[in-house]
This record gives structure tokens, sequence and C-alpha cells, in this order.
């Protein structure tokens, strides 16, 4: 959905994804969600786990930046946190228009 959107002004899509930082402790998660027009990060949190609560965690943090999210592209990779039910949900019940990349393409 996204790659054919031409996007003209902020909160017409956004992006998420998690990416990890390694520390002298181990690894710590980050995951971002980023207006894609703008490419103002729009949620974000760090923690300790991949678990699916970060992922939700910083969509509603971006849910209270964007100006609305009805009809929104939200594009994401189709990481386990994009994927799982609830979370897909949250988007639906929110006015989001889900995006995934291609089977097997970060």
């Amino acid at each position: 959905m996204l790659k054919d959107a031409v996007l003209t002004s902020s909160s017409q899509a956004v992006v998420s994804d998690i990416t990890y930082i390694r520390t002298g402790e181990g690894f710590m998660y980050v995951s971002l969600v980023m207006d894609a027009y703008s490419r103002a990060i729009v949620g974000y949190d760090c923690s300790e786990s991949l678990s699916v609560e970060g992922a939700f965690s910083v969509m509603r943090m971006a849910m209270k930046n964007l100006k609305c999210t009805k009809d929104v592209i939200h594009h994401s990779d189709r990481g386990l946190q994009y994927c799982c039910g609830e979370y897909v949900k949250l988007l639906r019940d929110s006015g989001f228009r889900n995006s995934m990349t291609q089977e097997n393409h970060c």
C-alpha cells in the first residue's frame, strides 16, 4: 500500500520498525513509529525484550501525536509484533490501513 502512495503532507502514513542496540549488559530493543512524509518520530519505546507490549506502547504514543488516524497507512515488516491479532485490531479500531512488506523483505 505504501509503495504506491503519493504522500503530500504529514499524517498520511507511518512506518514502524524495531532495531536493537548492544549494551554491556545485553541488548536493548528500540521500537519506533515514524511519519513517512516528514520523517518525524511520533512514537518510541526502548525495552529489554521484543514483546508485543513495546509495539503497543509505541503505537499508542503515535496515535496521541498524530493529527488524525482515520485512513492513515501503517506500514511495517511482517514481524510477529505487527502481525499479531491484537495489534492488527488496534490499528483497525483506530482507523489505520495496514500495509506490510512482501514476504521475506525487511
